[in-house]
């Protein structure tokens, strides 16, 4: 899911979209045969919501990764993305554009309280997020059983648990969460008829093919030719003030998808204008996937492996501006993961991430 851009991409993106490529080419090189998706928007957010409190050596490792300049820099892009959000709509039976909602929830334990500073002016502030005291200590099976509620609820029921009893320990501190849900109706004139769709064969990385659904149309597209692959534009029934899109990419070469992210691992990758200003067409020929499928991923083990490792909090201090008694914290190794739950049928299009960092 995209919103169709009207001005010059912010170079923020750039690394959380690195990350879910990063991401697609480890599993490609693996041999995984697993479906992905991913969330870069809430990766952004997770990372912000650190960097906004952070000092010191840890501020300035961020805000590099980032790509952002100051702390303030960091808060308004914040805001920006937030009010996307808010401009989606929020009610299931909203019948004149996409349904976007983002939460963002806070964990901390009761022995490190939130500086009141960085409790209202940050995370209730910017982030509309509400911070939850909790036992750690003794009480880390319900906190963990009170997030994945949280998650379960902020997912409309797409992700019913995000953690297991086994990922919090009685020394944890803070756990930040991030839940986007989307909901995209095809626009009116791009809906597909699901007494058309048949099953045709896919072909997966390791050369086999299987039987999937795959939906038809014959209506026009916005649609383009590139170097090795071709772009779609399929746009959702929008609000005057927004304007969504969902974009597929498509390698010209069956097993292309790796020199396809390959291409898209720099700075002009996905952030390139051409790619989303398309021409409309009268199609001979459409057929588009049906899917239904969850993934799960390990974000610090991909950071890890583009080089930025999530280890990056030496010194507990650099917290001081976001949890008090923070030099008495005995140690803190960020983990972050993130799963996501997407569907495209010939309705509509869903999607909903969920990530946590603790």
């Amino acid at each position: 899911m995209e919103r169709t851009p009207k001005r010059k991409r912010p170079a923020m993106e750039f690394c959380e979209r690195n990350i879910a490529t990063q991401l697609m080419l480890s599993e490609i090189q693996n041999g995984s045969s697993k479906n992905m998706v991913s969330s870069p928007l809430s990766i952004n957010l997770i990372l912000n919501m650190v960097a906004a409190g952070s000092t010191g050596h840890t501020l300035k490792r961020m805000l590099g990764f980032l790509g952002c300049k100051t702390i303030a820099e960091i808060k308004a892009k914040s805001r920006k993305m937030m009010a996307v959000a808010k401009g989606g709509g929020s009610s299931e039976e909203s019948n004149n554009g996409p349904i976007l909602t983002m939460v963002n929830g806070a964990w901390v334990d009761q022995r490190f309280p939130l500086v009141p500073r960085y409790k209202e002016e940050v995370l209730k502030r910017i982030f509309k997020c509400e911070a939850n005291m909790v036992d750690f200590r003794t009480k880390a099976a319900q906190v963990v059983d009170q997030i994945n509620s949280w998650a379960n609820t902020a997912s409309r029921g797409l992700i019913k648990k995000i953690l297991t009893h086994e990922s919090v320990s009685r020394e944890t501190t803070l756990i930040l969460t991030n839940a986007l849900y989307f909901k995209g109706i095809w626009d009116f004139d791009h809906k597909f008829d699901s007494r058309r769709t048949e099953n045709r064969k896919f072909y997966l990385l390791n050369g086999s093919t299987v039987l999937v659904p795959f939906m038809t149309s014959n209506q026009r597209y916005h649609c383009g030719l590139f170097d090795g692959f071709k772009v779609l534009k399929i746009p959702y029934q929008n609000r005057k003030d927004n304007d969504f899109s969902m974009y597929f990419f498509l390698p010209d070469d069956r097993d292309g998808l790796q020199n396809l992210l390959l291409q898209f691992d720099s700075n002009s990758g996905f952030l390139n204008q051409k790619y989303f200003k398309l021409r409309e067409e009268k199609l001979d020929e459409l057929w588009i996937p049906k899917f239904k499928f969850s993934f799960d991923f390990d974000v610090s083990k991909v950071m890890n492996n583009m080089g930025e490792s999530l280890l990056f909090i030496e010194n507990p201090r650099d917290l001081s501006e976001i949890m008090r008694n923070s030099e008495d914290v005995p140690f803190f190794i960020p983990q972050m993961d993130q799963k996501a739950y997407i569907e495209v049928d010939e309705k509509a299009q869903r999607l909903s991430p969920s990530l946590i960092c603790g």
